[in-house]
């Protein structure tokens, strides 16, 4: 009997990939309209590993040291401030 081929890919077994847990970073800018002359605005990042998730939620929080918790935080912006958060992402099928 032969030995099967592990690049034969009709062998019966599918490859699988298993990811870790992912996180969405929340941003939202809460600003006063008439004095910025712009709306608030609100952004969800895509979905990544916490660790990516926690760098963004430092770059948009203007902090140097790394973030070890999920937030919320918040900073002033010129007429508002920032909301930052970070949230498991759904689970589901992509697409």
């Amino acid at each position: 009997m032969p030995a099967s081929d592990p690049l034969d890919v009709d062998a019966g077994e599918q490859l699988e990939l298993t990811l870790g847990p992912l996180y969405v970073v929340v941003i939202d800018d809460r600003v006063s309209g008439p004095l910025t002359g712009r709306p608030p605005r609100r952004y969800r990042s895509p979905p990544q590993p916490l660790e990516d998730a926690r760098c963004l939620a430092a770059l948009l929080l203007d902090r140097s040291a790394p973030i070890a918790d999920d937030g919320p935080w918040w900073r002033p912006l010129p007429g508002g401030q920032r909301h930052v958060a970070i949230v498991a992402a759904p689970v589901g099928p992509i697409g």
